[in-house]
């Protein structure tokens, strides 16, 4: 894990900070696998594994270029570029590819075949205090200095909305076609809300009255209890493989356990990360749901949803009801994501799905309302009750990237559960070499405290506002289980 050096700085706003290091190519290379295809042309520089994403280094003007080509026939829209010329701040173009990358692992058809989202970076902007307003037949989100701007015709639906700032000399662009996936362009936008991270000698001498700069934070000695949780990292060890197992959970054979009602099956690797399968008559069923915990989720995310698990398939076990394997009335998609709302995340929807952004744009989050109608609106969103899964996705930084994900079908207080176990504010001990440098300026860290157990530090930090509500939990069982230490607390 990589620190910053101690003549490297925070600089603040970001639009304003030059443009850093361009070594998003190389660890595209050495953390997602992408590589020069044998028949690349002389621009083509990087392709993604699937060949479906290109990445170029055009002349004249100098630029980067992301491209998904139409290979598509019946999809003849789903072309769609971007691209980031050599003066803007290479976090933008940085941010965009990794997100890429990581989505074409794990979500690839909303980047392959994206639904428009016009208003995919509106609201990241406004919360970080751009202006919005209409000139010259243009809306235009203006930066709080003025010194850099969202802008988009207002006539075209195909014209492309570009991004620009103060460079420092002249100006810096980055423009996204109209086909564009959402989670891209905001996830180029999310960047802004950032400091970047440079060399004292790197700093623009053109903008010096107009930014900030502060120290990088200095790192704890040893360990840290850090907050978000969501940007802590992997813990030091792996937890024992299914230890602690209880009566409600029958060890099926390494690394598998079941339920004792025989419809919930975990599956736990170093490789596999965590997958649940369950189904109202076994995990097979074809109406049954599935949940993924990459290996890289911080554990207290993966322990605390698993505790929401036990809980409701004990409940069901007890009561002879299929809360835990039947999607039920009575919760919205609003419900299911309040818990991340609660801590500030920022939300807009597209016409598939509804998003939303962390305070501080490392973390997205996305659920499929199902609407499918143009101009859906936020609230049209949050008030549906049917969803097609939900997603949590950490992009910050390419070798910390992790996803947590539940499918079609799986109850929404069992998605709300995985919400509020990100969102969760109490901090996590960790040693402070695992933590990203890219995390630095917004991760809160501090010395830990040897004389509060995990319990009464987590339940000195927690906030109602993030409470899941599940069955009465015993007093001397809160202590979160990790990814492969499921719960021991029922006896069937």
């Amino acid at each position: 894990m990589t620190t910053a050096p101690a003549d490297h700085v925070l600089v603040r706003p970001l639009h304003l900070a030059g443009r850093g290091t361009s070594d998003f190519a190389q660890n595209l290379v050495t953390h997602f696998g992408w590589s020069t295809p044998p028949s690349a042309g002389e621009d083509i520089l990087l392709a993604s594994p699937d060949r479906q994403v290109h990445l170029a280094r055009r002349a004249d003007p100098a630029r980067w270029e992301v491209t998904a080509p139409d290979h598509h026939r019946l999809q003849p829209r789903s072309r769609w570029t971007a691209t980031f010329d050599d003066h803007a701040p290479s976090e933008i173009a940085a941010a965009f590819l990794y997100t890429l990358a990581h989505g074409l692992e794990h979500t690839p058809l909303p980047l392959l075949y994206p639904a428009p989202g016009r208003d995919a970076a509106l609201g990241v902007l406004r919360h970080a205090g751009w202006t919005f307003q209409q000139r010259d037949g243009h809306e235009v989100l203006l930066a709080p200095d003025r010194l850099a701007a969202l802008t988009r015709p207002l006539a075209s639906d195909d014209a492309p909305t570009v991004l620009t700032g103060a460079a420092e000399h002249g100006t810096w662009s980055a423009a996204f076609s109209s086909r564009t996936p959402a989670v891209l362009l905001q996830a180029a936008t999310a960047t802004l809300l950032r400091p970047a991270v440079r060399p004292l000698d790197d700093l623009p001498t053109t903008h010096q009255e107009r930014i900030l700069v502060e120290a990088v934070p200095s790192r704890p000695a040893h360990r840290a209890l850090v907050s978000p949780r969501h940007l802590a990292g992997s813990a030091d060890s792996a937890a024992p493989p299914l230890s602690n197992v209880s009566a409600l959970w029958h060890r099926a054979r390494r690394g598998r356990a079941e339920s004792s009602c025989g419809r919930v099956r975990v599956e736990a690797g170093p490789d596999l990360g965590v997958l649940v399968t369950a189904g109202p008559d076994g995990p097979q069923h074809r109406l049954g749901w599935s949940a993924e915990f990459t290996s890289a989720v911080p554990p207290e995310i993966t322990g605390a949803w698993l505790d929401s698990l036990t809980d409701s398939v004990a409940a069901d076990i007890d009561l002879g009801t299929q809360a835990t394997f039947t999607p039920g009335p009575g919760m919205s998609i609003g419900d299911a994501v309040e818990p991340l709302t609660a801590a500030g995340w920022i939300t807009h929807t597209d016409d598939a799905d509804l998003h939303l952004v962390s305070p501080d744009g490392h973390a997205t989050a996305r659920i499929t309302h199902g609407l499918l109608t143009p101009g859906t609106t936020t609230a049209d969103a949050c008030a549906r009750t049917a969803h097609w899964g939900a997603s949590i996705d950490v992009t910050g930084a390419p070798g910390h990237r992790w996803r947590a994900a539940v499918s079609p079908h799986t109850p929404l207080h069992l998605v709300r559960a995985l919400t509020a176990a990100v969102a969760d504010p109490a901090p996590v001990a960790r040693s402070v070499d695992r933590i990203p440098a890219q995390f630095l300026s917004t991760v809160r860290l501090d010395a830990a405290d040897a004389s509060l157990s995990p319990a009464a530090r987590a339940s000195r930090s927690r906030s109602p506002a993030t409470a899941v509500v599940t069955a009465p939990r015993p007093a001397e069982a809160h202590q979160s289980a990790g990814p492969l230490d499921l719960p021991a607390r029922r006896a069937r």
